[in-house]
């Protein structure tokens, strides 16, 4: 299950400004961030997620929260780490590495095997206009290259309620090749042979759509309450995978975290 968006914190990023990747107009102000803008934000989440990406079953994890932002240099549990090579009010563009989190094998079908972690290259680009962040992010393994390509977009829409509470509903898509839909549905002649499932070789395509609000609350000046609820449904050849047991899913987060 590739990790969701969770992080929407106290001291409104810039990604509720301005966007959190880029857009090439940006290249027109190539200015430096402000010191100002500086932070750094640590916490911890609980979150309840499926297994994998089509699992009937859920389970509890422990989530680390991390949005640090130095000069151009970024480091955020759902991007990963990088450089904002255009950084403005309402662009940027931005590169880095992430990771492309595999399953493991008690938490797939008997005989499927698990999946380990890749770290990805990624490019991002984003804008906002009229209150509505647009943004898209390609990552492409660098490790396991058979694990291909994910192209994930997303509209969101952060709104105050108050000087102390932020919501931000947003939509999203994912695209995968087929080297990454083979990799995470596919299954081959061992997996078939061992799992008695059918033998299964998607091909690329929109993989998910998905849809959540999460809601911060700044109980003092550093210290915050994150919150979110989502729900995503595979479609197109994901779905149809023998692995998919449950189309639609769900995930919830809690967590506290504390800006320095």
């Amino acid at each position: 299950m590739h990790p969701l968006r969770i992080l929407r914190l106290p001291r409104a990023p810039r990604v509720l400004r301005g966007g959190f990747a880029a857009a090439l107009l940006g290249l027109v102000s190539l200015s430096g961030a402000a010191q100002a803008d500086d932070r750094v934000t640590l916490g911890v989440g609980v979150s309840a997620m499926p297994r994998y990406e089509g699992a009937d079953e859920y389970k509890g994890r422990t989530i680390p929260i991390v949005n640090a932002q130095i000069g151009r240099f970024y480091a955020r549990t759902e991007d990963g780490i990088g450089f904002n090579f255009v950084q403005t009010q309402n662009f940027t563009l931005s590169a880095g590495a992430n990771m492309m989190w595999g399953y493991g094998g008690d938490d797939v079908p008997p005989g499927i095997g698990g999946l380990s972690d890749a770290i990805g290259a990624r490019l991002g680009l984003s804008t906002n206009l009229g209150g509505f962040v647009f943004g898209v992010a390609a990552t492409q393994a660098v490790t396991h290259r058979d694990r291909g390509l994910l192209i994930n977009t997303r509209v969101s829409y952060p709104y105050a309620l108050s000087d102390r509470v932020r919501v931000t509903p947003s939509v999203g898509a994912n695209w995968a090749n087929e080297k990454y839909m083979d990799s995470y549905f596919g299954i081959n002649g061992t997996q078939s042979r061992r799992s008695g499932l059918a033998q299964y070789h998607p091909d690329s395509g929109v993989k998910d759509v998905s849809a959540r609000v999460s809601l911060s609350y700044a109980a003092s000046e550093r210290f915050s309450l994150t919150s979110l609820v989502g729900t995503s449904r595979l479609v197109g050849e994901a779905a149809d995978s023998p692995m998919v047991r449950q189309k639609t899913q769900f995930q919830t987060l809690l967590g506290g975290s504390y800006t320095f």
